[in-house]
């Protein structure tokens, strides 16, 4: 190659590896993945999914505000609808289930802490994927419950192990693909949502550690695959989007609960879509959500904000 065609060559091919680095660095487009704060490290944890070429991410993302990096850890393997939350009590992110790249249902509960994946128990919760889970902090447990499988008890993982309960009261129907998150008003967990023998569930259920309440309330249309967080700045616990199945439909509604009702606050923001990531950032006051599902089956890559008033992207799809 002489000087002149050099200099006209390089140019191109600084940019092209530019685009081609840019790409590499954000997390590929995926749905059925989990993402989490890390409020120790104050970073956002995104782990595993399906995506349209790739059956099961494997890898490990977190986001510090302004970009992504990705520790790559082959121990954990890939999967998908898995359950996630980061666990204040031992600081680190936990991970159980979901499918793994064999395509079957694991019952492994695993620990993040920044550098490594560490296994921490194969004992607990039978196999299953898409179980519903939050953080109870004012008892300091991990709460699980259903998912894939016939497994109606309460799990919850205290103290470094796991620890079934039969409510003593009613409770609710088994199901996969719903949502939990922790009421702050209220003091308990909430659950709305899920799937199960060919129907979406609309009801809205709550857990005090020893009794399930049915709240006769009227919310968001029944769903499932919807996401679900607490906004502990604003004591809200906000709903976003899922898809419905009989009909088919696909929401990118969202929604919130105030300890007493629910009320839907937006139409506009992100597409509709289902089987997204989403998590609250304590340090920005926000909600984030990336990727999902959209209504053509396609895996979407994009990376938006909730501050309680509107949607903002903060990374496009593309």
């Amino acid at each position: 190659m002489n000087r002149f065609t050099l200099r006209v060559v390089w140019p191109l091919i600084c940019t092209l590896g530019f685009v081609l680095a840019a790409s590499a660095r954000d997390p590929e487009p995926r749905h059925h993945h989990r993402m989490v704060f890390d409020v120790a490290r104050e970073r956002i944890v995104l782990q595993g999914g399906n995506g349209d070429e790739v059956a099961f991410f494997s890898g490990t993302w977190e986001w510090d505000g302004e970009s992504w990096t990705h520790h790559d850890h082959p121990s954990i393997g890939g999967r998908s609808s898995f359950a996630m939350l980061f666990d204040p009590s031992s600081t680190r992110t936990l991970l159980f289930g979901g499918v793994e790249g064999r395509a079957l249902a694991d019952n492994t509960t695993w620990a993040w802490d920044g550098t490594k994946w560490t296994v921490l128990a194969r004992e607990g919760p039978g196999a299953r994927h898409s179980p519903a889970v939050a953080y109870d902090p004012k008892r300091e447990a991990v709460v699980l419950f259903s998912g894939s499988g016939s497994d109606s008890n309460v799990w919850e993982w205290h103290e470094a192990s796991w620890r079934s309960s039969a409510p003593d009261s009613k409770w609710p129907e088994i199901r996969s693909r719903a949502q939990m998150a922790y009421d702050p008003v209220r003091e308990t967990v909430l659950m709305f949502g899920g799937f199960a023998d060919g129907k979406s569930f609309g009801d809205t259920w709550e857990w005090d550690g020893t009794r399930w309440s049915r709240l006769e309330v009227t919310g968001p249309p029944a769903r499932n695959n919807h996401m679900m967080v607490t906004d502990s700045a604003r004591q809200r616990i906000v709903l976003f989007g899922g898809k419905q199945r009989d009909p088919e439909i696909v929401y990118g509604d969202t929604w919130e609960w105030d300890g007493t009702g629910w009320k839907r606050v937006s139409d506009s923001g992100p597409e509709p879509r289902g089987m997204a990531a989403m998590t609250f950032d304590p340090s920005t006051g926000r909600v984030l959500l990336h990727g999902g599902r959209d209504r053509q089956r396609g895996a979407l890559g994009d990376l938006w904000a909730w501050d309680g008033r509107q949607w903002r992207e903060v990374l496009p799809k593309e």
